[in-house]
Formats: C-alpha cells, structure tokens, sequence
C-alpha cells in the first residue's frame, strides 16, 4: 500500500510528516525506492538519519577492488560503471549504475576485500552509511534465512535452489536439483529467473549467498538463505549422522 500523495509505501508505525529529516525529497526518494521494501517502519528514521551524502567528481572512484568494505552506497545523482580485474590484468566491465542504485554491499556481507572497482562517468552524488548501520539496518530485514529441514517443503512449493558458487566448484558437489548461477553472474542474469516462484540461495558457508540474498531481495524476489550452506547440508546427509 502506498500513500497517493507521496507515492511512497504507507507508515504503520510512523506517518510521513513525523519523521523529522532536513531534506524530504531526500526521504520520499528513499521511502519510495523498491529496494529498501524490506526495512520495517520503525528502522526509517534510523535510516534516513544513517546515510550521508558525499559528492562525486566525474572520472573518480569511490571504490577500488582490494580494498576493505567500509560502507554502503545508493547513487542520487550520475553515473557509474563497474569493472573487475581478472588475474590476468585485463579489466571486465560488470555493470553500469544510475539513479537509485546501489553497491558495496558484497563485501560488507561476505567480510572480503573489494572484488571490483566503481568509478563515475559523470559528476554526481551518493549516499554512504557504515559498515555497522548497514548491519544492523538493512543486513537482518533483507537476508532472511531457512533451516535445511524446511527444504523439502520449499522444494515441493516450487521454490528454485539456487547454487552462487563457480561453475567448477558446483560441479564437483551440489544439492539435487539446483541451479547454478554464479555469484560474480547474478547482477547479470538475475531477470532469467521466476519471480513468482521462491528462491532459495545457498553457497560453502552462507557468506556468498548472503550476498545474492540481498541483491535479490532489493529486486523484489521472495528469496532466503540456506543456513549453514553446503557444509550443514553435507553434514547432515554424511552416512555416520544418519545412524
């Protein structure tokens, strides 16, 4: 339900008008962004008050591959691309940002380095909030998890098992009836799969699937995390523990 007027989602704890911020066009653009859905209404002030804005000079990079996940960013103005470079030296485009998208989130849900740098064609502005304010504010309501003995119910629903692992290591050992889609490819390939069904992502230790699980929740998927990943799932299903 949205607020007509605001064309932003509808308060049930809070009304628009109470929330006390400097810049309301600021508040209507993040209230109204599809991919904070998740946020419940008593964490927007915190929200809104956590993220600051930085300004951006065109050909600059806010993030640099290697680097320590510090904090996350939502793009309010310009334009980005994202690159990644391979062992070999030569540099991959990934992606291209606008308005309202975000980045630096993988890092800060795996806890590795930066694995890809974003820098601005353009001058512009962004939104950054910390490392700690990201955990507490949008890691909990987007990553949401299932135990592996929900699985089979999931599955029999229609739920999609997703696999974010690469390619050669999924080969080499995965659960019955998963797809895989690697981590480094779902930015890319995540329209191809079915919105209407639940997905539920895993990888080795629930790190990596952290990751898709919020980059797919801010898209609007219906998506959980496998807690414990393929090692509970290996665990579980070794001949000793089924004695």
């Amino acid at each position: 339900m949205t607020d007509d007027t605001l064309g932003v989602p509808s308060l049930n704890a809070y009304e628009v008008t109470e929330l006390a911020v400097d810049d309301p066009k600021w508040m209507i653009e993040l209230l109204s962004n599809p991919r904070f859905s998740r946020v419940p209404p008593q964490s927007y002030q915190a929200l809104l008050e956590g993220f600051s804005p930085v300004q951006v000079q065109a050909g600059q990079t806010v993030l640099q591959q290697g680097d320590v996940g510090d904090y996350f960013y939502l793009i309010r103005r310009g334009h980005a691309h994202v690159t990644r470079q391979a062992p070999g030296g030569q540099q991959i485009k990934l992606a291209d940002l606008g308005p309202g998208q975000t980045f630096g989130e993988e890092a800060l849900l795996s806890g590795e380095p930066r694995n890809a740098t974003v820098s601005f064609r353009e001058a512009g502005e962004v939104m950054r909030l910390s490392a700690k304010e990201f955990q507490q504010l949008l890691k909990t309501p987007m990553v949401q998890g299932v135990t592996l003995d929900m699985l089979p119910s999931l599955m029999a629903q229609g739920a999609q098992l997703i696999d974010v692992r690469p390619a050669e290591v999924f080969r080499s050992g995965n659960i019955k009836g998963a797809l895989n889609l690697p981590l480094f490819l779902l930015r890319m390939r995540m329209e191809e799969l079915d919105r209407q069904a639940p997905c539920v992502v895993y990888c080795d230790d629930g790190r990596h699937s952290g990751v898709a699980a919020f980059l797919m929740a801010q898209r609007g998927f219906n998506v959980r995390v496998l807690l414990g990943g393929l090692e509970i799932f290996s665990k579980m299903n070794r001949p000793e523990d089924k004695k």
